[in-house]
């Protein structure tokens, strides 16, 4: 199942809002694109243990930064690598209860330097291999840098795949534009 609906927040709030609904208490999440610790620190605050994932160096150290005045670093495990590695990190006998991806470019950053379709098509397999029966995955993609429209349209195509087992939201912006992002939520049936 495919829907949609419109919010006056911000995408980013409305992925922490949405994931609060279906996730009152979550023991294991990951954060597949760390960036500067925001998502992390989120998951933290509301999770036993997170996996938070990033290749560039600087976004572990924004994170730790981040973590260590949020007073939540001894919840989270920071992994430099790409989320398409993710499987090689996570406990294998568990199930995920959140993951949030994320996509794009580290603000702030190289904008040069972004996440890659077929890598984040591998970490959403994975993802969903993952994901436990009442887990949810949160992905904000960015179609206004350069590749972000191709990944998102990526995403789009593999979510469509999924919405015969899967309940899939597509979370638009009141304020929305062409190169706005978009926010995508699922969870199994």
């Amino acid at each position: 199942m495919f829907s949609t609906r419109f919010t006056q927040h911000s995408l980013v709030t409305e992925a922490h809002k949405t994931i609060r609904c279906y996730q009152a208490t979550p023991k294991i999440t990951v954060d597949a694109t760390m960036g500067n610790g925001h998502d992390t620190d989120f998951l933290a605050c509301h999770s036993e243990t997170v996996y938070a994932f990033d290749i560039q160096k600087a976004a572990l150290n924004s994170t730790e930064q981040r973590l260590q005045k949020t007073n939540r670093l001894h919840k989270v495990h920071l992994i430099q690598a790409s989320h398409e590695l993710m499987q090689q990190y996570l406990p294998g006998s568990e199930k995920v209860d959140v993951f949030m991806f994320n996509l794009g470019y580290l603000p702030h950053s190289d904008e040069a330097i972004i996440t890659q379709t077929t890598s984040t098509l591998l970490a959403l397999e994975s993802a969903i291999n993952y994901l436990s029966p009442t887990g949810i995955i949160s992905i904000m993609t960015y179609p206004g840098h350069n590749g972000g429209k191709t990944e998102m349209d990526a995403v789009i195509n593999w979510l469509h795949l999924q919405s015969n087992e899967c309940a899939i939201t597509h979370i638009h912006s009141q304020q929305e534009t062409a190169t706005s992002p978009h926010l995508f939520t699922l969870v199994k049936q």
